[in-house]
């Protein structure tokens, strides 16, 4: 979870965290491989969404857990479920909390179909989630609750300091 500061963007923030994350996970993945000669690799799939949410603890007789619920909550997970190979998906909202410069540190678009029936990466555009699944197949029941979405992949996230794409 990601708060306002009066000091920073906090979406940039979440997003760039996602970008780390994608990093050091593929790390982890060549250790694991090289050490366990094991030919598969890890990814962590990641849906990031933007909004207000209840946050609350639930106490067990041993512990208390804190949790954030709702439907922002929901439609990160869709889309954490929706991504595969280690991809970030995000939300237009999401994205559309930046300000057009911090925008231009992330590249972020969709994949269509091109002439050749190649997949094209359309950069800086958005997708109505229920153009990228067929929503009537029902291993993708799930993800109903986000068809009407417009989400983009988050391809690379500038880290402060670094050189442009």
């Amino acid at each position: 979870y990601f708060f306002p500061q009066p000091d920073c963007n906090y979406v940039l923030n979440a997003l760039r965290c996602s970008r780390q994350i994608k990093d050091k996970m593929c790390e982890i993945s060549q250790r694991w491989q090289a050490r366990k000669n094991w030919p598969k690799e890890l990814f962590l799939n990641t849906g990031i969404h933007e909004g207000e949410e209840w946050l609350g603890t639930f106490q067990a007789t041993t512990s208390v857990e804190f949790t954030a619920l709702g439907d922002t909550i929901n439609h990160a997970a869709r889309l954490s479920d929706f991504a595969s190979h280690g991809a970030i998906w995000a939300t237009k909202r999401l994205l559309g909390k930046l300000e057009s410069e911090e925008r231009r540190e992330v590249r972020y678009g969709v994949y269509q179909v091109g002439k050749d029936a190649r997949p094209v990466f359309v950069q800086s555009s958005y997708a109505r989630f229920s153009s990228l699944v067929d929503m009537e197949q029902d291993r993708h029941e799930k993800l109903r609750d986000i068809a009407n979405l417009p989400v983009a992949e988050i391809v690379d996230i500038r880290q402060p300091g670094a050189a442009d794409f």
